[in-house]
């Protein structure tokens, strides 16, 4: 701490030089008034300081305030009266956050006139304070890279600010960015979150290519640069063409299309356990380890509804001239005619497989009916399961996928219903091997068609193109980044954040914590309020919120070389051999599933999750809310940008982990994990308490021109959306009271919780291709950006109140659901 009779003997510097040298370098100014400061000094203190310890108190006052949060560089001129007195104090954060003060021993003056910031170079965080004797104002001129400054560039341009917020916020906030920003050829989609995928699909594909050559071959990073490398080796591709496939097909024991299969001695079982096995293909259903439900720490085998080859069963129940159904039969024709199957037998193929597809499609259960953990999966024992569904071989299917795991007949699994399981051995009883042949072989075929030569890769890319409205396929670089991560994401993932300086992490970690952390406060007091839960149901969430945890990218512990090297063990790659290292890729995804079994970690729980969302998750079997470190990037992100704008953004996706850890269907599962019993009156008492919300959203969707089937889907997810906003809303508020009131550049007018709004705002803007609305219709539970926006709004008064909305503006013409909290 500094004496304050240190501070007289430095020499004294006029404010219209500190001013010019800063000017010279770009700095930005602007003016706080000062009754922020007030309270920091005592205005009876006459002129000539009497005492030392106010301007002592002062000064340690100014070091207390956190300004690393928001400045890496600042000058504080304190105007304090006539005389020239002034001192300049150097003050370096350092790793941990500490302020340690340091008195300057150059002359004031030259130090800025001669170096002028180009040659004194100031380290990153670093602040410059300039007192002199009364205070009058401070001014502040600060680095313009950092804080609000470097946001700036990337809110303005996307604002039509000619349309007026308060009748149509989508407009106001996304107009130019719709007007300027026509969609990516090589993309269905593009908003906020495709932006950030592609800058971290730039980042893996740098880091991949200047990785040292490592000679280890057993290292992760041997075999990761050596995987990437054999999918750029397009010379190889165009070599092998189909020479792979055709391998395994009749090894499989041929192709019915192809003319290459003996009705006689083929086995359907045979090969169906071969196909889940060996080639990590899901015909009729997809089988997978899962937490189990009623003992998290323990790992069970999941089976779900798969194998079909549109996106959803939906597209099975659409007019006859369907876009989407020819260019999906045009596939089907092109891929096994270019195989070697005949025209007309390649159009009678496309024919029947479509309508065999039909027939799963019929009796596979609606994602929506999958939702609720209670009622959408039932664990029974594998002898009971061959005995309801006998012609599916489901023991040997497990025993070869997970060959060292100890399965018998009592071993138990999770199944959709019974119906459905039932429904899927009547249609393999009641097929024909040559169709059953042809269906199994397609799937196989369909998995493996993107890593084949070129004219394969066409026919695939084309039916892409029709399905998604892409007008060009990504470049070869993407693919082979994107199939890298398919099976070293964790890798990828851990390496890229080990690229992070750790300081920077450390920071990073902090300012998402203490996100996280008021985000459930401000839940818990909402809870709290809420007068018509119940009160088991209230102290229930409330336990569950105290216990909620945080992971913010993976531990240490875990992205060392060592845990890396040791988890990839099992994962073996050839040299530019690329179909051969994608069998070796299923391979070791299923070892690693096999591990979930026999040794699952508490990690397992999240690890996937945090290797290839892209999104902040909640994790129920954990109850923890997991944010991927490659989410922690600008434009996104940056620990330096203002309050306002964090919230409105990473906030936002923390707040809706959140909230929908107590909402259904994650409130079933209590804060251990475990699946709460039917009879707990807890189940009953959150799916009441959120019936009537659902309800009400739902009939908002329908008056803004959504389909009731849309207004269904996606109602649940709006309630937890606006809830969601409300909470990241409240704990903004309550963050910035506890600091000074600041205004960022060229957003001078709009306060904290107008600019809130607009980076909420800002984060939904998307456009779309036509087809890919289409999809997102039949898939998605999330309601499109626009619809979202303004229903959300609606629900919110605090977006009315911060732009001073009239009371005939739409968003204040809405009914209010109090029981969204």
């Amino acid at each position: 701490m500094l004496g304050a009779s240190s501070w007289i003997e430095a020499e004294s510097l006029y404010s219209r030089r500190l001013a010019c040298a800063a000017n010279r370098r770009g700095y930005l100014n602007s003016k706080v008034s000062a009754d922020v400061w007030g309270n920091w000094f005592d205005p009876s203190v006459p002129r000539g300081l009497r005492t030392q310890s106010t301007l002592h108190t002062a000064l340690m006052q100014l070091l207390n305030y956190p300004w690393q949060k928001y400045w890496s560089a600042a000058i504080l001129q304190l105007e304090h009266g006539v005389t020239e007195l002034s001192i300049i104090i150097i003050i370096i954060i350092n790793n941990n956050n500490n302020i340690a003060p340091r008195l300057t021993t150059q002359h004031p003056l030259k130090l800025y006139t001669h170096t002028c910031f180009a040659r004194w170079r100031l380290r990153p965080q670093t602040l410059i304070f300039v007192l002199k004797r009364k205070i009058a104002f401070v001014n502040f001129l600060a680095y313009p890279s950092l804080s609000g400054f470097a946001f700036k560039p990337k809110m303005i341009p996307k604002m039509n600010s000619s349309a007026a917020p308060c009748e149509d916020m989508w407009n106001y906030a996304c107009g130019n960015w719709l007007k300027r920003h026509p969609l990516p050829v090589t993309h269905s989609k593009w908003g906020s979150t495709q932006e950030l995928q592609a800058k971290y699909r730039e980042q893996l594909r740098s880091l991949i290519v200047t990785l040292p050559h490592p000679v280890k071959v057993s290292s992760v990073t041997w075999k990761l640069k050596h995987f990437y490398e054999s999918c750029m080796a397009l010379d190889n591709l165009e070599t092998d063409k189909d020479q792979p496939l055709h391998r395994i097909i009749n090894e499989l024991g041929g192709w019915n299309v192809l003319r290459e299969f003996s009705h006689f001695s083929w086995d359907y079982r045979v090969n169906l356990v071969k196909l889940h096995s060996q080639y990590g293909v899901s015909p009729f259903f997809k089988i997978s380890v899962v937490p189990d439900p009623d003992s998290p720490e323990r790992g069970v085998i999941k089976v779900s509804p798969a194998g079909l080859g549109l996106p959803d069963r939906s597209y099975y129940y659409r007019r006859p001239d369907s876009q989407v159904e020819a260019s999906y039969k045009r596939y089907l024709k092109d891929a096994v005619q270019k195989l070697g199957a005949t025209s007309t037998e390649a159009a009678t193929f496309s024919e029947e497989m479509y309508h065999f597809e039909k027939r799963i499609a019929e009796v596979t259960p609606e994602w929506s009916a999958l939702q609720n953990p209670l009622t959408s999966y039932t664990k029974i024992s594998i002898g009971e399961f061959e005995n309801k569904a006998s012609s599916i071989p489901l023991h040997d299917i497990i025993m070869a996928k997970y060959p060292t795991a100890k399965i018998d007949d009592t071993t138990d699994v999770l199944i959709p219903s019974d119906n459905y399981l039932t429904h899927i051995s009547s249609i393999i009883t009641t097929s024909d091997r040559g169709n059953l042949n042809n269906y199994m072989m397609w799937n196989f075929a369909m998995a493996y068609l993107p890593y084949l030569s070129q004219d394969y890769r066409d026919i695939v890319n084309l039916y892409r193109k029709e399905l998604t409205g892409i007008q060009e396929s990504p470049q070869r670089w993407e693919m082979c980044v994107d199939t890298t991560q398919k099976y070293f994401g964790f890798s990828l993932a851990a390496l890229h954040e080990r690229g992070v300086p750790f300081d920077t992490r450390q920071e990073d970690q902090t300012v998402v914590n203490s996100m996280f952390e008021n985000i459930k406060d401000a839940a818990k007091y909402s809870i709290h309020k809420s007068g018509w839960l119940d009160s088991k149901l209230q102290q229930y969430t409330l336990e569950k919120l105290n216990s909620l945890a945080l992971q913010v990218g993976y531990p240490p512990s875990i992205q060392a070389e060592l845990y890396l090297d040791s988890y990839y063990k099992e994962m073996y790659v050839q040299k530019n051999n690329f179909f051969q290292n994608i069998l070796y890729g299923v391979t070791f995804l299923q070892a690693t599933e096999m591990s979930k079994l026999l040794a699952p970690a508490e990690e397992h729980r999240w690890m996937a999750v945090m290797a290839g969302v892209d999104a902040v998750s909640y994790i129920p079997e954990a109850n923890k809310v997991v944010v991927p470190y490659r989410l922690l990037m600008s434009p996104y992100f940056h620990r330096y940008y203002p309050l306002s704008i964090l919230y409105g953004t990473l906030g936002m996706q923390v707040a809706s982990a959140v909230v929908s850890s107590i909402l259904p269907w994650n409130v079933l599962l209590n804060p251990s994990g475990r699946l709460l019993s039917q009879d707990n009156p807890v189940v009953n008492q959150s799916l009441r308490a959120a019936r009537w919300p659902r309800r009400f959203i739902a009939e908002r969707i329908v008056k803004n021109h959504a389909t009731e089937h849309v207004a269904n889907q996606t109602a649940l997810q709006t309630v937890i959306d606006i809830s969601a906003l409300k909470q990241a809303y409240n704990a903004l508020v309550q963050a910035v009271n506890r600091l000074p009131h600041t205004h960022q550049p060229a957003l001078e007018q709009l306060e904290n919780d107008a600019l809130f709004f607009l980076s909420y705002a800002q984060s939904l803007c998307s456009v779309s291709t036509i087809q890919q609305q289409d999809i997102d219709t039949s898939l998605s539970s999330k309601l499109e950006g626009s619809k979202l926006l303004r229903i959300s709004l609606q629900q919110v008064p605090g977006f009315s109140d911060a732009y001073g909305c009239p009371a005939d503006s739409s968003y204040l013409q809405s009914q209010l659901c109090e029981e969204i909290w």
